[in-house]
């Protein structure tokens, strides 16, 4: 059982592990916990292709499933039907949340968050940066507390998802963030892409280790950490860029990461239908000696 325990006098949190009487500890990742794969649906044709031919290019290369960024209730609707027909899973529903504006979420999507019950889809949320400076952590905090409340309504999560540019651009901020929150049901995103475009790559197994209590999502891709770099060099197809991904992976089972990893496909050129192959080869092969199911 995983208590969190804040002192917010002092401002820092304190997580405490407490073995249940009956469970004690979960146990350390085994060889055969591969994560479940994903795919960005920006990898899959986004809203050009249909949601059986994106269902069905995923089922035949071997992913797990998709996450979507919110459009209207009427086209999730449709692509989740088409996902879970061909026995695959929504793993995340990409949605803002609004700064300086009183309405924190989108038209329609409460509607849709109601239709994802029992899914297992997370809400991920993104929080854009407003059009005054200035620092909104305390809004935030009330916005990400409002996302949870939604989210709970249908017995689903919230995870943090940090974007370049955005007010909240790295893991690290969105871990401050979640934590003073202080709801059961909110958990971050390590974006690998993100991570390097702000600058962390020398210490990308630090952070890793620091967010862990709260890690819920993972996006990867092939990558090459470059001062100044573009999405060019921060997005690839997996299995190309420098950047050590199976190094990367050792460090996600170091900390007994339990989550599902989703490819980022974000300006890939290129067939998707390739993309989506060749990725699908590298993360087997790449999963060999760190975990034992290579298939997944």
């Amino acid at each position: 059982m995983l208590l969190l325990r804040l002192l917010p006098s002092s401002g820092v949190a304190f997580l405490t592990i407490v073995a249940s009487c009956l469970g004690g500890l979960p146990p350390r990742l085994s060889a055969a916990d591969a994560p479940e794969l994903f795919a960005f649906d920006n990898g899959v044709g986004r809203s050009a292709w249909s949601g059986e031919r994106q269902a069905a290019t995923l089922r035949e290369l071997g992913y797990q499933g998709i996450t979507y960024n919110y459009t209207n209730p009427e086209d999730m609707a449709t692509r989740l039907a088409a996902i879970q027909q061909a026995g695959l899973r929504m793993y995340g529903l990409y949605a803002p949340a609004r700064l300086g504006q009183e309405e924190t979420f989108a038209p329609g999507l409460a509607e849709t968050v109601r239709a994802l019950r029992g899914s297992g889809a997370v809400l991920w949320l993104i929080v854009p940066k407003p059009a005054q400076a200035g620092n909104y952590d305390a809004e935030v905090v009330q916005k990400i507390q409002a996302a949870a409340d939604l989210a709970a309504s249908a017995g689903l999560r919230v995870v943090l998802y940090p974007h370049k540019g955005f007010f909240v651009a790295d893991v690290e901020h969105a871990y401050r963030l979640a934590v003073t929150a202080q709801r059961a049901n909110v958990g971050v995103t390590f974006n690998l892409c993100h991570e390097l475009a702000a600058g962390n790559g020398a210490r990308l197994p630090a952070i890793l280790r620091q967010v862990a209590p709260l890690l819920q999502m993972v996006s990867l891709n092939g990558a090459t950490d470059k001062p100044g770099g573009t999405w060019d060099d921060f997005i690839q197809v997996l299995g190309q860029g420098q950047y050590d991904v199976a190094a990367l992976l050792r460090t996600l089972r170091e900390v007994n990461y339990r989550g599902p990893i989703g490819l980022q496909f974000y300006n890939v050129k290129g067939d998707p239908y390739a993309n989506l192959s060749h990725s699908m080869i590298a993360w087997r092969s790449l999963n060999k000696g760190i975990w034992s199911s290579p298939d997944r």
